[in-house]
């Protein structure tokens, strides 16, 4: 883009950064990395292990979150997006400047933006992934562990944005989290949403939270597309470590700590724990795992064929 994609940052924007929620305008959607052409070459030339394929569950059944994963198979991006359109899942596509130049390019323009208006932020690592969802679909409540960021595309969805404190987010639970024992998955209560920021992402709309911050997200009653960026800095690194090493010494060690401070000797402590644990090799026995149960139909867009399961986890994700 040669435009500036944030147009029109406050200066009490700059201050309550990774504070509190902050809802921005932009100009994203004015791209054409998001027409209908450009994503389906962009999805049927995608890695197999940078995608995840979802049929979510429905709102208003029994166990509406659990869902099942599937495969592309051989259906082209075109059939994938049409499925889409007129189904009930979701595709999420990772790691995007790995294997987008363009969407590389587009990274660095928004990151620079980013620190531009935030005096202070120094962005060590980033990334995006791109969400192409279905008419009434919706992302569970769940939590991140970078800094996050909701950019809206194309579509309506709504978005509520929690606390990030108890019993919203449990210190237990976001230890189970960070340390990749539950894919961001936590326990909902209706009521929660009486204490939540309610925004309607509109195309153009943008939305940033605190770290650990939970979310979730429905759609209305049409395809959404938007992208989620995450970074890290020195400050979430510090917190992301002290909080692992909080879930190593309850869980492996039965001791409840009692401080996320990010500084001091108790800090470092915690930091050369929580790399020899992840060093070790240990950690990955405790990873979750995503199990693949089925791939499209590219002679029906509404039908989803059953394979023969198999998994894939963040280490070759």
């Amino acid at each position: 883009m040669t435009q500036t994609i944030f147009n029109n940052w406050q200066p009490e924007h700059s201050r309550l950064w990774g504070q509190i929620p902050v809802v921005q305008p932009h100009n994203l959607h004015k791209s054409p990395l998001f027409t209908d052409e450009a994503l389906a070459e962009l999805i049927e030339h995608y890695p197999r292990a940078d995608y995840s394929l979802v049929i979510p569950g429905r709102r208003d059944q029994d166990h509406h979150h659990k869902w099942r994963e599937g495969d592309i198979g051989e259906a082209s991006g075109a059939e994938v997006l049409k499925a889409i359109k007129e189904g009930f899942l979701w595709i999420n596509l990772r790691n995007l400047p790995k294997n987008s130049e363009k969407f590389k390019q587009l990274g660095e323009q928004l990151f620079d933006e980013m620190q531009a208006n935030v005096p202070g932020l120094h962005v060590k690592n980033s990334e995006i992934t791109l969400l192409i969802t279905s008419p009434g679909a919706q992302t569970y409540y769940h939590c991140d562990v970078p800094g996050q960021s909701l950019w809206h595309i194309r579509g309506r969805k709504k978005a509520y944005i929690y606390p990030a404190i108890n019993p919203f987010m449990p210190d237990e639970t976001l230890e189970q989290v960070i340390m990749q024992e539950t894919e961001e998955e936590i326990p909902f209560e209706p009521w929660f949403d009486d204490h939540a920021l309610v925004v309607d992402m509109e195309p153009g709309m943008m939305a940033h939270w605190p770290q650990f911050a939970p979310h979730r997200v429905e759609n209305y009653d049409s395809l959404n597309i938007s992208i989620t960026t995450e970074h890290w800095t020195s400050e979430i690194e510090r917190n992301y470590k002290v909080r692992y090493a909080n879930g190593l010494l309850r869980r492996k060690l039965n001791i409840a700590p009692k401080s996320t401070a990010t500084t001091g000797m108790s800090y470092l402590s915690k930091a050369v724990l929580q790399s020899l644990w992840r060093r070790s090799g240990l950690a990955k026995k405790h990873i979750w795992c995503r199990e693949i149960d089925f791939k499209l139909d590219p002679a029906d867009p509404h039908k989803m064929l059953d394979i023969t399961p198999f998994t894939l986890n963040p280490g070759n994700s």
